[in-house]
């Protein structure tokens, strides 16, 4: 009998360590690190690039679409873009590539398309949907928002038209999104 009450005390301290130590582990381990990172790094995951462009300081790298594209198959056009500075990965963007003419809907982007971006590119599902600024742009029909996913990560983009749709969002490193999460909606 003592076996069996050893057996399951070790099983019972086993599986609560266990619980308890996955807590601390930062999302980001889950996935993978994209910001900051080389253009060789970003090569491993998402294979080479397909596009390139220099502007100054900056390169900006679009990556092979096929799989991206089962994301958004309502924007058949879309791809994704890394810009480096510094040869290191600073923006990721969304580009809907005028797709969004023909979408049927209204507002193409918004907290499920930005969950599944995320995901594409970091490999989990952010923790957090918050926004972190809404600006009217002057003209009636011109909004600008941020909004962050979290573990340093927000999401940016514009939206205009009677239907507000999205050209292009970004994904950058943005303090305030850091896994505190203390910070200013402003």
């Amino acid at each position: 009998m003592k076996s069996r009450h050893l057996c399951q005390s070790f099983s019972g301290l086993t599986i609560g360590f266990l619980l308890v130590s996955t807590m601390f582990v930062p999302a980001a381990w889950a996935g993978r690190y994209v910001l900051n990172q080389t253009p060789q790094t970003i090569a491993r995951y998402f294979g080479r690039y397909v596009t390139k462009q220099t502007k100054s300081d900056r390169f900006i790298y679009t990556y092979n679409p096929k799989s991206f594209r089962r994301l958004f198959p309502q924007f058949p056009k879309s791809n994704f873009s890394i810009t480096f500075v510094n040869n290191q990965a600073k923006h990721i963007s969304l580009n809907f590539n005028a797709d969004f003419e023909r979408y049927s809907g209204d507002q193409n982007y918004g907290q499920v398309e930005a969950t599944k971006f995320y995901n594409y590119i970091f490999g989990y599902q952010p923790p957090i949907w918050q926004e972190l600024s809404a600006k009217f742009g002057g003209n009636e029909t011109v909004y600008f928002y941020e909004y962050c996913l979290g573990d340093g990560v927000a999401t940016s983009f514009d939206r205009y038209g009677y239907k507000q749709f999205t050209d292009s969002a970004t994904l950058s490193y943005d303090a305030r999104c850091d896994p505190s999460y203390n910070r200013d909606s402003n």
